[in-house]
């Protein structure tokens, strides 16, 4: 690859990579994203401040193959803040997120902007789209199982708007609207991340739903790839805590407040969010409690919550269980 091909922005994928104490599997990241079929890329990395060998084994990489740029923040800063080094940074028309402990099918790249493309070209009118693939995830003691995104059926108009934002935050009812949406899955134009301003970096977990909710109320439109494209080994760590995805969850919903108080139920929104917590903790009989006073206040939102749930169920049982 010529340096004029690294120097037009047109002509490049962002790969975008943060780190933080994965020395054990950054290699296998790296060796993903240099696999890819669409072989213009620039792959940009950010190490949070590890405390292990990760930041010395970037540093090898980058001085050995063209493409890769390291860069370290100066204090831990969480994901959000790293992954907006990257939107900074970026070279790249587009920008896709791969994650630090994960493995992309090498023609990801290519499926996803060809996807983002054709649809642009037929539904879009100039309005932003992302697109998500679904995802294989695969759990330490070996349990293994396909997970689906949204707007995975193609040829038509996809789930967009509003209606998206009311299917996160309220689990209102979403023709081809149901299926996880998280960065590590992720392609849009690079133009589309700066516009939105990027991840909110108060929050340390969920700042792709929150990112999501925001380009839903910015007209977005979120497309899907229904082949599993992506390996997503769930690997532990001190962040991921069922009582921080909460805690962060809850700022979500604040800060989207208007939206749930639009359909009055923001309050049913967060009682639904506590008692759901109490199940990931296995505190059964609380659920049930606090299910019973749910269902008495709001029992037209937790009929239809019900319905909706039910096809995410084994995934939340998974989900449990790897927290705890």
């Amino acid at each position: 690859m010529s340096q004029s091909d690294w120097n037009d922005p047109s002509s490049l994928i962002t790969i975008g990579i943060t780190t933080f104490n994965a020395a054990d599997t950054l290699d296998r990241a790296l060796e993903s994203a240099l696999r890819q079929t669409w072989k213009r890329i620039e792959i940009l990395v950010v190490d949070d401040c590890s405390t292990d060998s990760s930041l010395s084994l970037l540093t090898r990489r980058a001085e050995t193959i063209n493409g890769i740029r390291v860069f370290s923040n100066l204090a831990n800063a969480g994901v959000a803040a790293s992954r907006n080094r990257i939107i900074a940074e970026a070279k790249g028309e587009f920008i896709a997120f791969f994650d630090d402990d994960d493995v992309s099918d090498p023609t990801r790249l290519e499926k996803q902007l060809q996807r983002i493309l054709q649809y642009e070209a037929r539904f879009a009118h100039g309005e932003p789209v992302i697109c998500h693939t679904a995802r294989t995830l695969v759990h330490e003691d070996g349990l293994s199982y396909c997970a689906p995104t949204m707007g995975e059926r193609e040829g038509r108009r996809a789930p967009s708007g509003l209606d998206v934002a009311r299917r996160i935050l309220l689990g209102t009812p979403l023709e081809d609207g149901y299926g996880a949406m998280p960065t590590c899955s992720q392609m849009a134009r690079t133009t589309t991340y700066r516009v939105l301003g990027g991840f909110d970096v108060e929050l340390r977990r969920s700042e792709d739903t929150e990112f999501n909710i925001r380009l839903a109320l910015h007209d977005g439109h979120f497309l899907g790839l229904s082949e599993p494209l992506v390996t997503q080994f769930m690997t532990k760590s001190s962040e991921k805590s069922l009582k921080e995805e909460l805690r962060n969850l809850r700022l979500v919903m604040q800060k989207h407040r208007a939206v749930m108080e639009a359909e009055g139920l923001y309050e049913f929104g967060i009682r639904w969010l506590d008692a759901k917590h109490l199940l990931l903790e296995g505190e059964r009989l609380a659920f049930v409690k606090a299910m019973a006073v749910i269902a008495t206040r709001w029992p037209s939102a937790t009929y239809r919550r019900l319905v909706s749930s039910r096809r995410n169920l084994s995934l939340n049982l998974a989900f449990s269980k790897f927290h705890r």
